[in-house]
């Protein structure tokens, strides 16, 4: 989890323009759930992803989805025609999303988030309410199991303990 939290915090620390969300985000909020990797609503513009590239280019980024486990290049960050990018560094792994279910694409993320402090970066990530809308409509078991979890975090919240 230290890995992947130094990953996130590198990619703040170099402009990069996400939302934390998923597991990590679930994380963040408090959850005890363990997670293998970072999910982030990105802004998948040309300008964005060559910042993405030029943070994680120490890391050794490859596509982690395809066979030949490729490297992520300068060139594919130029073109920016990517909807989602999955890549496997050694920090971890990170999946870039154009677009979180039950809540939209990077800009809609980025309202229904807010700024957390980690290792003294600001870092924004999803609202515990737009999270447990995401993970409600992912609807695989794990997600649900966290949005039980998720909810009594916001009961808490409220009750202010």
């Amino acid at each position: 989890m230290e890995n992947l939290k130094n990953l996130v915090v590198h990619l703040a620390e170099q402009e990069c323009r996400f939302v934390i969300a998923g597991g990590f985000g679930a994380v963040a909020w408090g959850s005890s759930l363990l997670t293998r990797d970072v999910d982030l609503a990105c802004d998948m513009s040309p300008e964005n992803l060559c910042r993405v590239w030029l943070s994680l280019r120490g890391m050794n980024p490859v596509h982690r989805m395809t066979p030949e486990r490729l490297p992520f290049t300068r060139e594919q960050a130029e073109k920016g025609d990517l909807k989602n990018l999955y890549l496997a560094t050694h920090l971890g792994q990170l999946d870039l999303l154009g677009e979180i279910k039950g809540i939209g694409d990077f800009e809609r993320c980025r309202e229904l988030s807010e700024p957390i402090t980690i290792c003294g970066t600001n870092i924004r990530v999803l609202t515990l309410d737009a999270l447990i809308l995401a993970k409600r409509a992912m609807g695989r078991p794990r997600d649900l199991h966290a949005v039980l979890e998720l909810e009594v975090i916001r009961e808490r919240r409220k009750a202010g303990t």
